[in-house]
């Protein structure tokens, strides 16, 4: 089991990209080798300060860093030496079993469609993001990879989502719902209706619609919307819990209520745990044919040691050939219409 890392990916690259790695295999849970692919005269000189060596651990030269503007479909072209390009292409040569990079997320998105290509039966490719609650975390997606869905494309994401709950979460049967702007049957825009007709259809377990409430509780094991709606849900959400935290620490802080804030200060850091990103690793894109790993942009290194767990687990799971079987099982049984293959804007 090998696991390539964009060590030039992400706001604090390579620093914590590296040290993640290093975190991950000192754990004795770690059975994967790790390919750092980046610079390597910049890699050796971080390993060499941190003393470390480890037979699990290789290192890939790559020349050449994405900045994180930088356009995806430009720079497959024109950087393909770049950190993200060559790491890609280990998993597509079978030299690795997966990807991890927290840099530029469509050149992440773009090279491993391109590279990778889809897995049939997908017609377009959906990043998950598991949101967090009392009771454990919501699977959403898509939260960005697809802007403008078509109700086939819903359909595929709810029989992936699943599959990746159930690997990752071990839930048997995954609750699996539609977001909607209300639970009753009439409720939504005509791309949610047909979508429910499909997901209905399937051999997944299909609870019906979900709203934005049901995201942050334990209704619903994955929500499924296309990729603007998740998207705006998922930056809402991060800056939300943002604000709320940071709000209650300014108020806090007031020398009258010293006293309360020690009491309620182990709750408080408590739920910053909860809800701080760092703690899931990362976002699989899922529908392509290999495991490609999205970090977060400002990840630190727990998020990278969480990510090489995640990767882990993905490839024990056989994840790509479970989602191309039961993606072809639901397809069987569906009969589809022309709308389904449509953008639905009305």
């Amino acid at each position: 089991m090998k696991i390539v890392v964009d060590s030039m990916g992400g706001d604090n690259a390579p620093f914590i990209n590296i040290e993640g790695t290093i975190q991950y295999l000192n754990d004795p849970k770690s059975i994967g080798e790790v390919i750092l692919v980046g610079k390597e005269d910049l890699i050796r000189d971080e390993l060499q300060k941190r003393s470390f060596k480890s037979p699990r651990l290789h290192i890939q030269h790559a020349s050449q860093v994405l900045s994180m503007d930088e356009s995806p479909t430009r720079s497959y072209k024109e950087k393909k030496d770049s950190s993200t390009r060559v790491g890609i292409e280990l998993v597509k040569t079978k030299k690795a079993n997966a990807f991890i990079s927290a840099g530029n997320t469509g050149a992440t998105m773009t090279y491993s469609l391109l590279s990778l290509g889809r897995i049939p039966g997908v017609d377009r490719p959906a990043v998950g993001a598991f949101m967090p609650h009392e009771e454990g975390a919501t699977l959403l997606l898509d939260v960005g990879a697809v802007a403008e869905a078509k109700p086939k494309n819903l359909l595929q994401f709810g029989i992936m989502g699943s599959i990746v709950h159930r690997y990752i979460t071990k839930t048997k049967e995954p609750r699996v719902a539609l977001m909607s702007i209300g639970e009753e049957s009439e409720k939504g825009t005509p791309l949610v209706r047909e979508a429910k007709r499909l997901l209905e259809a399937s051999h997944i377990n299909f609870k019906g619609y979900a709203e934005g409430r049901d995201v942050f509780n334990n209704k619903f094991d994955v929500i499924v919307t296309d990729g603007f709606t998740g998207n705006v849900s998922l930056k809402l959400a991060e800056n939300t819990f943002k604000t709320l935290f940071t709000m209650i620490k300014s108020r806090l802080d007031r020398p009258s209520r010293l006293i309360g804030a020690r009491l309620i200060k182990p709750v408080f850091t408590e739920l910053l745990d909860i809800f701080d990103p760092n703690n899931y690793g990362g976002s699989p894109l899922l529908g392509i044919k290999g495991i490609s790993i999205i970090a977060h942009g400002s990840s630190n290194e727990k998020a990278i040691k969480a990510a090489l767990f995640e990767a882990q687990s993905l490839i024990k799971s056989n994840l790509i050939d479970v989602i191309e079987q039961e993606i072809t099982k639901s397809l069987s049984s569906i009969t589809f219409t022309d709308m389904d293959e449509q953008i639905i804007y009305h």
